[in-house]
């Protein structure tokens, strides 16, 4: 265990560093105020880099200043190819960001209006439910669209196909709605297709022209655009996935049905732009940043418990300093996670080019050191052996006292946890009855009952230890 014992001078350090970023003083000396941060950050990702495969770049700034900078791992494994310092990665989800903007600043130059209804721009959809919905509810996952899944045989054909724009939206627009718009929160990719198709056809211009028109051409972004399935892209790292406790090439997925919400690349540094400009109303309008980062949807948006703004997630926290607006993004090849602290002016961006890493939890643990909370370091666990004979005794489904399900399968030889609705994850034993996950930073423990079953399990993430009774 860790323990930063150092607040006070850490929050002397933030409150220097946000003192110099506001008044423009250099503030080169920044790194070396930052070194006993610095290092334990340095220590943690090579922890991490063994412990769950970190592959990837981590980049923190204030204001226009680089504080720490590293990439870990390979650009490409085939051809053993270390990453750079400030590589290209896909960002998935991360584009709504850009796709949320590009909507608001549409709206203030009258293009359209965020009440506008989907009738205004598909008068086909005649007088159905899916005419009814707007343009905000678009934006805040409240269209009643439900996300990928939605589409027939999205994994298993549909998302490799290089489809038209046409026959895209054609795909989307044969989608059932979960609820009638505007009633409940359905976290929705094809929304924010249709957000990009429907800029496309007021603009009469692509989205990836917009875009470079609108903001990355103004902000110096030069190594942020549009993915393609045949575009050749100068600097783009090899994607890859975690399949259990082994990489494989990454699965092909078509970027067509991903226009606007996942289909864009980016390098950290670009992100860091980005942040800097909407953190410092240098290029947009205060007017268009109070719409995208005021509270618009307070109900769980994709399972998380922060508030959502238009395309950024929303931390409020008692202590202003800790406020976060941020965007996570994961798809085959990629686990990124980029936001920014408004108040203290600080910056995260964290990138990988493999698919399912842990970058939100990555993500908490680099705030807690930059911000002097205690710290437990990553323990590196050596898993045993175990055949699938031996396994299969824990399988089953597990009740908490708050009613929380948790259960334990088995697929081959490998053992597997999931809580709920969340994703499933691997479990790794490390003894005979206790096993550890990767992506998830949790250990279990196992409870044999008199009759040498077993009963009950422990659970323990972040501290904190539930217990779990076999009910089934």
């Amino acid at each position: 265990m860790v323990l930063i014992n150092q607040e006070k001078m850490f929050r002397i350090q933030i409150f220097i560093i946000v003192f110099m970023g506001i008044s423009g003083l250099s503030i080169r000396s920044i790194a070396q105020m930052q070194k006993v941060q610095t290092d334990l950050i340095d220590r943690y990702l090579s922890v991490q880099q063994q412990s769950i495969g970190f592959n990837g770049t981590v980049m923190i700034a204030s204001n226009d200043s680089i504080l720490y900078r590293r990439s870990l791992g390979k650009a490409s494994l085939e051809l053993d190819v270390p990453l750079s310092s400030d590589p290209v990665f896909r960002i998935a989800s991360i584009t709504k960001q850009f796709t949320a903007m590009l909507v608001v600043l549409a709206a203030e130059e009258h293009k359209l209006a965020l009440g506008d209804q989907l009738s205004t721009y598909y008068p086909q959809l005649g007088q159905s439910d899916w005419s009814k919905i707007t343009i905000r509810q678009l934006l805040t996952h409240t269209s009643g669209l439900p996300h990928n899944e939605g589409i027939a045989d999205y994994w298993e054909k549909t998302s490799f196909l290089p489809l038209s724009d046409r026959q895209a939206t054609d795909e989307i627009f044969k989608l059932k709605l979960l609820s009638v718009p505007g009633a409940k929160t359905h976290y929705s990719s094809p929304g924010y297709f249709v957000l990009a198709s429907i800029l496309e056809k007021i603009y009469h211009k692509s989205y990836g022209a917009l875009l470079r028109e609108k903001i990355t051409a103004p902000l110096h972004m030069d190594h942020t655009g549009e993915n393609t399935a045949t575009a050749l892209i100068h600097g783009m790292v090899s994607p890859y996935h975690q399949l259990a406790d082994r990489l494989i090439a990454a699965p092909h997925r078509d970027f067509a049905l991903m226009k606007g919400s996942g289909n864009l690349y980016s390098t950290a540094s670009d992100l860091l732009k980005w942040n800097n400009n909407l953190n410092g109303t240098r290029h947009f309008n205060k007017e268009v940043l109070d719409q995208l980062f005021t509270i618009q949807n307070s109900q769980p948006v994709n399972g998380r418990s922060e508030s959502y703004g238009y395309g950024w997630f929303l931390r409020r926290s008692s202590n202003r300093e800790r406020d976060f607006n941020f965007t996570g993004g994961g798809t085959y090849g990629c686990s990124a996670i980029s936001g920014y602290y408004p108040n203290a002016k600080i910056s995260v961006v964290i990138l990988s080019n493999i698919s399912t890493l842990p970058v939100g939890e990555m993500q908490s643990s680099i705030e807690s050191i930059l911000f002097g909370d205690r710290f437990d370091m990553p323990v590196v666990h050596t898993p045993i052996l175990m055949k699938a004979s031996q396994l299969d005794q824990f399988q089953g489904t597990y009740t908490a006292d708050n009613g929380h399900l948790l259960a334990i399968f088995l697929k081959g030889e490998q053992l597997y946890a999931k809580m709920g609705q969340n994703p499933f994850f691997e479990l790794y034993p490390s003894d005979s009855s206790v096993f550890f996950g990767k992506k998830v930073p949790v250990q279990i423990e196992f409870e044999k009952g008199p009759d040498n079953t077993i009963h009950s399990l422990k659970a323990n993430l972040k501290g904190q230890s539930t217990r779990f009774v076999k009910t089934r």
